[in-house]
This record gives C-alpha cells, sequence and structure tokens, in this order.
C-alpha cells in the first residue's frame, strides 16, 4: 500500500493513486480539472503562508542578533562599528547676532551711611550741600556723519534726562538712523551731552546704526567741597555683565564700604557675593541669594558682612539679568574727611594683569600726611587677590616714561592662595606709572593711591582697577570741571595708539599719534588734544597697550580719581547653528 509522503511541517500529501486520489481520477474531464486548480491554488496558498512565515522567523532573529549587539556596544562604549559618521563633513552654518542697544548704566551720587536702629535697614542721606554729580556722554557716528537715537535716562523708565539724538522707532531701524545734515560721505561726527546734574542711577542708552553697537561712552563726576563725603569721585559708566570683581575697599574703623547693584533689564537677577580678604575668604550670611529686581538700586553694606578688614576683595554674580556695582569707598579719620572714591570693576581673573594710572606723590608730602595721627594708611599699594586654591608666584614691573624703575627686592614674591596680598609702592620715585603682575595662576589686580596737599589738610585716595587691552574705536568721555590726563602703557613690545579728540560741538579734531616703546608709560594731558576736548577717540594698534583716565581737582586741593578706558565697540557677531535630530 503506498501512502503519501510527510512534508518536512509535518502536513501529509496525498500521492497519485493512493486511496485520496481516487475520486480525482473517476471525475469527469471538466470536474478533474476544477479539482486539480483547487488543489494548486491551496498549495501555492499554504506555500506561499510557510514562506512568509520562515522569512518572518528569520528577520526576527537576525534583529534579535543585532539589538544584543548593539546593546552590548553601548555598554561598553564601542559603537563607532554601529553608528559611523557621513562619509562628507558638513559645514555649520552661523546665525548673525543682531547688534543690540549699548547701554550703560552710570552709579547713583554717593551717599552717607548714617546710623539705623538694630534690625532696620540702613539709612543714607545727601553727602554735603556742595555735592554735585554730573554724567558726559558720548556716541561717535558712522562714516557719513549719521547719528543713532541716544540718551540718558532714568533706570527703570521716566523722562529722558537727556538727549543726543531722538530714538527711532524699532520698525525703521532697518532703515537707519536719522542724518545728522552733515555732508560728505567719510565726515564723521560726534553726538555729545555734558553736564547733565543726575540724584539717581542713570542710563546711557544708543541704538545700533548700520547693524552694529555704535562706538559710545559716559562718565560720571562726583565732586563736594564740604563734609564727610569731601573730594572726587569719577568712574566710567558700566555696560552690565554677569561676573566681575571689584577690589580696594576696607571695612575697619573710620573706613566705609556700600556695594551698589543696579539691574537695568527687565530680568530679575539673583545675586551671588564672593568676598576675600587679608586673612583668605570670608564666609557671610545673606551673602548669596541677593534679589535686585527689574529697574532697582540695591546698596549692602560691607560692614556688615566682612566687618574689620583692611583690604576687601568682592566677586559679584548675578544668575537672570545682567547688573553693574560700584563700592563706594569713603574714610573719616577722627574729624577729618579721608577722601572718596567710587571703586569700579577690574579686569577678569588671568595671569597677567596690567594696572595703569598710578600717581604717587612726592616723598616730602607723602611723608608727611603719613606722619599724622591716625593717616598711616595713606600710602600708595597695590593689591593683588589670588582666587584660587594655589598660591602665587609673583612677578611686579612698574614701567615709568623712562622705562623700568626697580621695586625694592626686585618685585618678585608670593601671594597665599584665597587672600588679598599688598605691596607697598611708598618707595617709588614721584610720577605716574603703568604697572604689571604676571603671575603662574590667575590673579585679580589693583591699585590704591592717595593724594594730599601737606599736613593738616584734607586727603583723597582712588582705586585704580586693572585694565583690558586696547584695540580699535575706543570712545571715553572725558569728566567735567577738573584736569584730566590719559595714562599709555606698554610692559612688552611696541605699541601704537592713535587719539582723536572731540569737542563740545561734536566736530572731531586731528588724530594725535602716541609712539610707546616696550616696557614705557606716558602721561598725556587732556590739553595737548585741543581746546577743552568733550571726548576723545582711542585706537591702539602693534603690541598689548593699556590705558586710563586720571582726574585730579585743579589748584590746591586733594582731589583724585582713576577711571579704565572702556572696552572698545565689537564688530558683527555670529553663532554656529548645529542642524540634528
Amino acid at each position: 500500500m503506498i501512502r503519501g509522503r510527510t512534508r518536512r511541517d509535518g502536513h501529509e500529501v496525498p500521492r497519485a493513486g493512493g486511496p485520496e486520489a481516487a475520486p480525482v481520477a473517476e471525475a469527469a474531464p471538466a470536474d478533474a480539472a476544477i479539482a486539480a486548480r483547487a488543489v494548486a491554488r491551496d498549495r501555492a496558498a499554504t506555500g506561499g503562508v510557510l514562506r512568509r512565515a520562515r522569512r518572518g522567523t528569520a528577520v526576527g532573529a537576525v534583529a534579535g542578533v543585532v539589538l544584543l549587539a548593539a546593546t552590548a556596544a553601548i555598554a561598553s562604549g564601542a559603537t563607532d562599528d554601529l553608528v559611523r559618521p557621513p562619509a562628507t563633513d558638513l559645514a555649520v552654518p552661523a546665525a548673525t547676532v543682531p547688534a543690540g542697544d549699548y547701554t550703560a548704566v552710570c552709579p547713583a551720587p554717593p551717599r552717607l551711611l548714617e546710623a539705623a536702629d538694630e534690625g532696620a535697614d540702613p539709612q543714607f542721606s545727601p553727602a554735603s550741600s556742595t555735592a554735585r554729580t554730573t554724567v558726559a556722554a558720548m556716541v561717535l557716528s558712522d562714516l557719513s556723519a549719521t547719528l543713532t537715537g541716544s540718551g540718558l535716562l532714568p533706570v527703570g523708565g521716566g523722562a529722558p534726562l537727556a538727549m543726543i539724538q531722538d530714538f527711532a522707532p524699532a520698525a525703521s531701524l532697518a532703515e537707519g538712523p536719522a542724518s545728522s545734515g552733515a555732508d560728505g560721505l567719510t565726515s564723521r561726527l560726534a553726538g555729545v551731552a555734558r553736564d547733565v546734574a543726575v540724584d539717581a542711577p542713570t542710563l546711557f542708552r544708543a541704538q545700533p546704526q548700520g547693524g552694529l553697537t555704535p562706538v559710545a561712552a559716559a562718565t560720571a563726576t562726583y565732586t563736594a567741597t564740604d563734609g564727610d563725603l569731601r573730594g572726587l569721585a569719577a568712574t566710567g559708566c558700566q555696560v552690565p555683565s554677569s561676573d566681575f570683581w571689584i577690589l580696594g575697599a576696607s571695612t575697619t574703623v573710620g573706613q566705609a564700604s556700600i556695594l551698589t547693584l543696579t539691574n537695568p533689564s527687565g530680568t530679575p537677577a539673583t545675586v551671588d557675593l564672593e568676598l576675600y580678604g587679608q586673612d583668605g575668604p570670608i564666609e557671610a550670611t545673606g551673602a548669596r541669594g541677593q534679589l535686585v529686581a527689574p529697574g532697582e538700586t540695591r546698596r549692602i553694606v560691607l560692614g556688615g558682612l566682612a566687618g574689620v578688614q583692611e583690604q576687601v576683595a568682592v566677586r559679584v554674580r548675578s544668575d537672570g539679568g545682567r547688573i553693574t556695582g560700584i563700592v563706594q569707598q569713603s574714610v573719616l579719620r577722627g574729624l577729618t574727611p579721608g577722601g572718596l572714591e567710587l571703586l569700579s570693576p577690574t579686569a577678569a581673573a588671568g595671569v597677567t594683569q596690567v594696572v595703569p594710572g598710578v600717581v604717587v606723590q612726592d616723598a616730602g608730602t607723602a611723608r608727611r600726611i603719613r606722619e599724622q595721627e591716625g593717616h598711616g594708611t595713606a600710602a600708595p599699594e597695590l593689591q593683588v587677590l589670588v582666587p584660587g586654591t594655589s598660591d602665587a608666584v609673583l612677578d611686579i614691573e612698574v614701567y615709568g616714561p623712562d622705562g623700568v624703575v626697580e621695586l625694592p627686592g626686585g618685585g618678585v614674591g608670593t601671594a597665599a592662595a584665597g587672600s588679598v596680598t599688598t605691596v607697598a609702592l611708598t618707595d617709588l620715585p614721584e610720577g605716574t606709572y603703568t604697572i604689571a603682575v604676571t603671575s603662574d595662576v590667575s590673579v585679580v589686580a589693583s591699585a590704591r593711591i592717595t593724594r594730599g596737599i601737606d599736613g593738616g589738610k584734607p586727603v583723597d585716595f582712588a582705586g585704580a582697577p586693572s585694565a583690558a587691552r586696547l584695540g580699535a574705536d575706543h570712545a571715553m568721555a572725558l569728566a567735567e570741571g577738573v584736569d584730566t590726563a590719559l595714562v599709555l602703557g606698554a610692559p612688552s613690545g611696541r605699541g601704537e595708539v592713535t587719539l582723536t579728540p572731540v569737542a563740545a560741538d561734536g566736530t572731531l579734531g586731528d588724530p594725535v599719534v602716541i609712539g610707546l616703546a616696550g616696557g614705557t608709560s606716558v602721561t598725556v594731558p587732556a590739553s595737548s588734544l585741543g581746546r577743552a576736548p568733550a571726548g576723545v577717540v582711542i585706537d591702539a594698534t602693534g603690541d598689548p597697550v593699556y590705558g586710563a583716565q586720571v582726574m585730579t581737582l585743579p589748584g590746591a586741593r586733594a582731589g583724585l580719581s582713576v577711571a579704565a578706558v572702556p572696552a572698545g565697540a565689537t564688530g558683527p557677531q555670529s553663532i554656529p547653528v548645529e542642524l540634528g535630530y
């Protein structure tokens, strides 16, 4: 008996001549054909299902193997063979960042700290009957003598205090600002605001022009001839930042340090303070999480955070809105005013710090002042902060108009980590210097200098912060009612500085070119640039050059202040835009 053969899938297929095939053989021809086609369709359908089933099983098995291999590769970190970069590198496109307004905050006038009841907020009162604070501002036109909208405004909003050029509506900025009416394609001029009296923090704002941030700057100047805050204090109005350093504060008896923070943005700022003294970092309750609301100015008495410290350095960092900050530092020796200064931020921490504008009095006058009771600290000194955890090896060089001036001990020493180290400058001859500090770790530097007339008379002091390297298109508004000079220093190599004076009516004078040999410092009185210039545009080429504005009260008065040259204008900026999924 012939049996049907069994397929590998377990189904039995009938063979011809078997019992299952007899009905087909005995059928009519037409029925036989139909039956044959039905059997063929069944076989084809059955085979197709089985083929698809076998193919699906094979694909699933392969996918499982690949998944297990990929999981093992990811766990071991060896994914290069599984994920390969494209054979062709594609350039990352860059998106142009639209230029924003130039904004700078001019600080509030100094205020006298008054005693308050225990648990009450500190009280502040006007400094004196003769105290006066003014702001001078300037903005440079483009090459076609076109001025952008600019002016002095109260921080937080309000009526403008002074307009240089009316602000253009935002929709019309793409068409360019209004023309000033001057002729010529390369006739540049400046918009100038002078002698603008202020009694609160002020915002200097200038709209972009030609897709660029404008060349602009402002300077605030305070003078007083009576009261406990007698003296001269001036500072450049600051561009807001989220991280900066201030050196030169002191909280010993007779010294008052008030940190003033201003938030000109529309975003709240949460501010953290890091404090350093002569003995190391200072842990202070309330130094972190200070909230400065939009448009708000907040005063913080440093004596409440770091009491009885001869030197205090402050790092200010904000999360949220960008802010500005200055330290109002004043001295009262018994009943004798000892000076006032608005301490401004230094250059960023680095292994090289350059401090221009260090003024040293003649040795005889300086000695007679220090010999008075309580005046022992009225001496020039360099202050260096090492913010890290490693001690610093310092190499200090002093540059004058004739070259390097030696410091006692050769200017080489060690500064302790996390503390402020001072270097006496009393042995330097009379003159104005630039000091360079080189370190093996990052440091921050500033100088504290003094000026007096003679024994028994009031003494003033100033803080000279470290400065950033000069480049192109630095604008500096010159302080009013004082004698002003620019101090330029070239620590190494040879540099060239072009000074273009700006008159009070906005016209630009003839450029003055100053060549600096390496290792020298020169002083350029503002009077040598023209008749009562209101500002100056500074361009530097060659090796690094640094600069500051030094101000003194005319006549036999002990006013002294130093302000660093503001940062230059920036060109078009772009950011890389990386596309992916």
